[in-house]
């Protein structure tokens, strides 16, 4: 099969800083290759990488140099840009993937040949999925997000297939010494520190399980500036003030998924307190964490169902209650307490996570891709 992947405009691929939906196509396409398909990706440029060349069996073919905005009308109009310059690149191929706002739509009318149309949705549906009545296949990756587009767009309902998010258990696995001795323990958070991501939550109940677990610690991990989808210095100053006393540490980005992995071997409980319903499609953070053998205490959100069973391979808590705060310090408590039952679900949780390894999730989008073809 000759497929082309099409990342968007704002993020390069790895090893430059990139976010999660680089890093998982790139891991992808190495999968691909490995099972005799050539892959061609298109992307943006970086300082550090190189515009054309072929590592390891895949062609990348790297164009432009943008950056975000805080304008959603802006960063469409770069999209659009930056997909009119892809278009001239495109080759021609069996399978076309990308998940870019308007590539889809323009090569669905003008570039017939470059394979089957395949828009991976990696982000909760905003109306806008009629844009793509024309395309072969609508990638989902949870079953949240595919009941969000037939629920706002039934006509193309046909088109939508769920394939989960993966996760690389070569790099993330448990830590080969046990978690939960005695002495100073680790709350663990990663992802974008953003308003959205519930983080002021999070500090509001460690504050309250300070006093009774004295040798607790908390670890925020992920970017603060708005370019890299962060809440800005603003916001991270804010939560700072928040947790002003206490033992928080703010590490920043950690674009090297073995330096993550090792930051969440290093923790001994993780946590990821959304509270964004429409802003989660199939969080990776904490199945990364669920590889590694962490036992995930998440927000009562439907993207997380897909990996998480509430007392047996994580813990939810109320983020709609008057108090979430203590909500989520009562979970954690429970989590910290009941040791026997945590190092269970521990095993369960990293089980579970194992399911999502690179090879199956590439597995599967193989055998889609190959009934596209056939018919």
């Amino acid at each position: 099969m000759r497929i082309t992947i099409v990342t968007g405009p704002f993020m390069p691929l790895p090893p430059a800083p990139c976010g999660a939906v680089e890093r998982i196509w790139y891991g992808l396409a190495a999968e691909f290759v490995k099972r005799g398909h050539h892959v061609t990706f298109l992307c943006r440029n970086h300082p550090s990488q190189v515009s054309d060349e072929t590592v390891n069996g895949i062609r990348y073919i790297r164009r432009l140099y943008m950056r975000r905005t805080r304008s959603i009308h802006v960063d469409l109009l770069k999209d659009l840009l930056y997909a009119m310059k892809m278009m001239t690149l495109l080759p021609r191929a069996d399978i076309c993937v990308t998940n870019t706002f308007w590539l889809p739509v323009l090569a669905s009318r003008f570039r017939k040949n470059a394979g089957k149309l395949v828009v991976a949705i990696h982000r909760y549906p905003k109306n806008q999925m009629g844009l793509y009545r024309n395309c072969d296949r609508l990638a989902a990756v949870s079953d949240a997000v595919r009941d969000a587009i037939v629920q706002q767009t039934p006509n193309v309902a046909h088109l939508v297939n769920v394939i989960n998010n993966p996760v690389d258990t070569e790099v993330f696995k448990p830590p080969q010494e046990r978690r939960y001795a005695n002495g100073e323990q680790t709350i663990i958070y990663t992802g974008r520190v953003h308003p959205e991501k519930g983080i002021h939550i999070l500090i509001d109940a460690f504050r309250m399980l300070c006093p009774v677990f004295p040798n607790l610690r908390l670890r925020i991990v992920g970017p603060v500036t708005k370019r890299a989808g962060g809440g800005g210095k603003n916001y991270a100053a804010k939560l700072k003030t928040r947790a002003n006393g206490l033992p928080v540490v703010f590490s920043g980005a950690v674009n090297d998924p073995v330096k993550l992995a090792e930051a969440l071997q290093e923790a001994a409980y993780y946590c990821y307190p959304s509270v964004a319903p429409k802003g989660e499609a199939s969080p990776v953070a904490p199945l990364e964490a669920m590889a590694t053998g962490l036992v995930p205490v998440v927000s009562k959100l439907e993207p997380f169902n897909e990996y998480i069973e509430d007392g047996r391979t994580g813990y939810f808590f109320d983020h709609n209650s008057k108090c979430p705060h203590k909500a989520l310090a009562d979970v954690l408590t429970t989590l910290m307490t009941d040791t026997n039952k945590t190092e269970q679900m521990s095993i369960e949780a990293a089980r579970k996570a194992a399911g999502f390894n690179y090879e199956r999730i590439a597995k599967l989008y193989l055998n889609d891709w190959e009934e596209l073809l056939s018919t």
